[in-house]
Formats: C-alpha cells, sequence, structure tokens
C-alpha cells in the first residue's frame, strides 16, 4: 500500500503531460497500460522480461560470490587490505559500461558479458562495504572470539557474518538502479530479448505506446527488486522489519 500514493502522483503528472503536449511521442497512461496487459496476456513480453531478470539476478549471484570473500578477508587482515583496497579505490570510479566492449571480446556477444558486466558494477560497492562492516566489529568481540578458543568457522558464523550481513542489503539498494541503467545499455548490443531491446526496438519502429510499456515493465522490474531485497533481508535479519 506504500507504493499507491507515489503511483498515483506519477500517473496523474504523467496524463497532465500527455494533455499538455498532445503528441503520439507521450501517450496517454491507460493506453500503455492497456497495451502493456494485452502482450502480458498475450505473452510476447514474457521472454524479455524473463531474459532481464536472468541477467541481472546471475550478476547479482556473480558479484556476491567474489565481493563477500573479498570484502571479508581485507576487513580482516592489514597487509591483504593494503594490496585490495588501491586496486578497489582504482577501478571503482571507472564507468563499468566503457568495459561493455571489452568484455563482447573476451566473453562473446552472448549473455555472459552482459552478466559479468552487472557483476563488476556490483562488486565493487558491494566488496568495499563488506569490508567496512568487518572493519567496524569491535576489537572485544573478537579477543573474546580468541580467549573461548572458537574455531575460524565459528568466528565467521557468530561474529563476522552478522556484522556483514546487513551492508550487503544496503549495496545491492544502491547497485540495483545502475545495474538496470546498463543492463538496458547492454541489451541494445548483440540481442535479441530483453527489455532495453524491446524498448529500443519500439522506439525505431516508432510505436511509442510499445515504447512506453517497456518503460513501465522495466520500472516495475525495479521495484520487485528491491521488494526482494526487502524481503530477503527480513527473512536473514528479523530485527530489520521493526
Amino acid at each position: 500500500m506504500r507504493y499507491v500514493h507515489p503511483v498515483l502522483i506519477v500517473v496523474l503528472s504523467w496524463y497532465v503531460l500527455a494533455w499538455a503536449l498532445h503528441s503520439p511521442i507521450v501517450p496517454y497512461p491507460h493506453l500503455v497500460f492497456s497495451h502493456l496487459g494485452e502482450s502480458l496476456i498475450a505473452g510476447t513480453t514474457f521472454m524479455h522480461l524473463f531474459h532481464s531478470l536472468y541477467r541481472i539476478l546471475t550478476g547479482m549471484a556473480f558479484a556476491l560470490t567474489f565481493a563477500i570473500p573479498t570484502g571479508m578477508l581485507a576487513g580482516r587482515f592489514k597487509k591483504l587490505d593494503h594490496m585490495v583496497s588501491p586496486v578497489l579505490y582504482l577501478l571503482y570510479p571507472l564507468p563499468k559500461i566503457a568495459f561493455l566492449p571489452v568484455f563482447m571480446v573476451l566473453f562473446g556477444i552472448g549473455d555472459l558479458s552482459k552478466i559479468i558486466l552487472i557483476a563488476v558494477i556490483i562488486f565493487f560497492p558491494a566488496a568495499i562495504t563488506i569490508r567496512d562492516g568487518i572493519r567496524e566489529i569491535p576489537t572485544q568481540y573478537l579477543e573474546l572470539a580468541r580467549a573461548f578458543h572458537l574455531k575460524p568457522a565459528e568466528v565467521i558464523r557468530e561474529i563476522l557474518w552478522p556484522a556483514v550481513l546487513p551492508r550487503i542489503f544496503s549495496s545491492l539498494r544502491i547497485t540495483v538502479g545502475i545495474s538496470l541503467s546498463v543492463l538496458f545499455i547492454s541489451e541494445n548490443y548483440a540481442a535479441r530479448f530483453g527489455l532495453g531491446y524491446y524498448i529500443m526496438n519500439n522506439w525505431v519502429m516508432a510505436q511509442y505506446v510499445g515504447m512506453y510499456s517497456g518503460i513501465v515493465l522495466l520500472s516495475l522490474l525495479g521495484l520487485g527488486l528491491y521488494a526482494l531485497i526487502d524481503f530477503c533481508e527480513r527473512l536473514a535479519i528479523p530485527d530489520a522489519a521493526r
């Protein structure tokens, strides 16, 4: 229910803009929603939605697979941090979309290059925030772990993992919007399916209602990903629901 008022504001503003411009470039919302509903019932947009969802979820999984151990090790061992952090700081500010041609040459023009691009975008902020989460653990906790002779697996499970878990979800929230933007661009190269391809293909054919239906679907995909992240956080960290 918390999304009802923002959606109403956006739709009403959209109606006002469409009425003011009175141009096919900005169609009325009800035409776009009708087209979107018909295309979903007909199944013509499901493959585009599925491919985009598959790419971004797989990219997230790849990123976290490498970011979690990198951030935890860098935060735990200073010597390793002195080697890892400068690399992270050097590469993090670079616009990752610039690497798309490189990834397409290295990994082909299919899904893999797009997935790796998304993974790279998520990896850097996740690794840095996880490292910072480890650094902020009070030293008394680690001293108690040594005093009680906890095994490394127990230290990770009882001390390190609870410290980095909130950071993981925060980094995902920060990067979802950027990842969707880059996904949109990447799906315009050597792709036959994906919401980016769907939107631009309708734009080229001057099918503006279809173009806006793709934009709405991309927005709903982003909203769904945020809702999924919140849901997973509530499961993993019950206190986050408060």
